[in-house]
């Protein structure tokens, strides 16, 4: 009868152990100004949170802010063994990306973009380590940036490195079986740029969804940077005409329906501002999509790139019957591979590699794509920047 008893003891013991431990859920903070201080501490700070517990928080700074963490950890005894905290940079709640701390630390923290992440980890409720933290999150002002890469390093093309171009977009119509219809470039928060000759047949904006962040189309989960931004309106520059390709303006912007958040796979490509008189002939590019893989072949789930050569508007002039504008900017298969853009291509960039990414063109038309030596027509950014400028303003990055 008294082991009976005592096992019962021990029962309740343990449910009122269990029962006074917190339930933790993960909790989000929200800057609203760089005036504002969070104070985020662990389950009964001063004293220690219960072991065999886990917590997490989120901070989340305004737009084009960064989030200041300071942070203090203490362990009792400062061992490394069942207590763990962590910091991810990128606000990420799985914390793939995370720093881990085992022991005593004090650090100071600026989060990548607008979102940081922390968690502690206590993986033994039997264990004789205490720990508890205090940590303070301030917004900071992030400069203006564009045209950045995790990683500088479409036919016959080779595939991207994951999240090598954080500006290239997908665009889908939701109400079509194809994984896409044309490509695109972000610039702002709002704004991607595309060819005007891709919304012919997509004029309702609220049918288009915008896949920023993807490197396989088929599965979103590869990338955690992968999301959709429906859109909201579609503006044509006012100089196109399907009529006629000659001195025709290709360009589209689409307003999206809300802001497109900054991360390292997900960002602005750069506008040549500064090089607005520069005709960039002979200069590698980049063309990006995720085009057919040959003439009227098959759609790539991956993100493929092709590098080309800017030509000459004279040299490309002897290619094509039409007159090549000024206002359109020609590549060229230098190495005669046989690469190119091609079918589902069209809207995506033209990208000219310099310590940042910068857009020089949009892809619009061309030959067959495959040719060996092939020579493709894009619509020139610089010539455009004005009509860009009319409708973004400060909402783009001029560097």
């Amino acid at each position: 009868m008294w082991i009976i008893f005592s096992l019962i003891l021990n029962i309740i013991f343990i449910h009122l152990t269990i029962c006074q431990i917190p339930q933790c859920h993960p909790t989000e903070y929200q800057l609203t100004s760089e005036n504002q201080v969070i104070n985020i501490t662990s389950p009964y700070y001063p004293g220690f949170y219960a072991t065999g517990t886990n917590c997490r928080y989120r901070v989340i700074a305004p737009q084009d802010h960064v989030v200041m963490l300071s942070c203090r950890y203490e362990l009792f005894p400062n061992v490394c063994n069942s207590e763990s905290f962590f910091i991810s940079l990128e606000g990420d709640f799985q914390f793939r990306d995370a720093e881990r701390y085992c022991s005593s630390f004090q650090t100071t923290r600026f989060s990548h973009f607008r979102f940081l992440s922390i968690a502690y980890h206590s993986s033994f409720a039997g264990t004789t380590i205490r720990g508890r933290f205090f940590c303070q999150a301030f917004a900071k002002q992030q400069p203006c940036d564009c045209g950045w890469s995790p990683d500088v390093r479409i036919t016959n093309g080779q595939e991207s490195l994951k999240n090598e171009f954080p500006s290239v977009v997908a665009l889908r119509d939701i109400y079509a079986s194809q994984r896409l219809f044309c490509g695109g470039s972000i610039i702002s928060h709002r704004h991607i740029v595309t060819a005007a000759h891709c919304m012919e047949n997509n004029r309702n904006p609220s049918n288009i969804v915008a896949y920023v962040g993807y490197h396989d189309l088929v599965n979103g989960n590869e990338s955690i940077y992968a999301n959709q931004y429906r859109i909201k309106s579609i503006l044509i520059h006012p100089s196109y005409t399907t009529a006629t390709t000659e001195g025709k303006s290709d360009i589209a912007l689409l307003v999206t329906s809300k802001s497109i958040e900054w991360s390292k796979g997900v960002g602005p490509i750069c506008l040549p501002w500064l090089q607005r008189a520069e005709l960039f002939p002979y200069v590698i590019v980049d063309v990006v999509g995720w085009g057919t893989t040959s003439f009227a072949g098959s759609k790539s789930n991956v993100l493929q790139k092709v590098q080309l050569m800017i030509l000459e508007n004279h040299i490309c002039q002897q290619q094509y019957n039409d007159s090549i504008m000024s206002s359109q900017i020609c590549t060229f298969d230098y190495r005669g591979l046989g690469q190119d853009s091609c079918q589902y291509d069209s809207g995506g960039p033209v990208i000219y590699k310099q310590t940042h990414h910068i857009l020089l063109g949009i892809v619009s038309y061309g030959q067959s794509c495959g040719r060996r030596y092939a020579v493709g027509v894009n619509t020139r950014i610089t010539t455009h920047l004005n009509w860009l400028w009319t409708h973004t303003q400060n909402d783009v990055c001029v560097k």
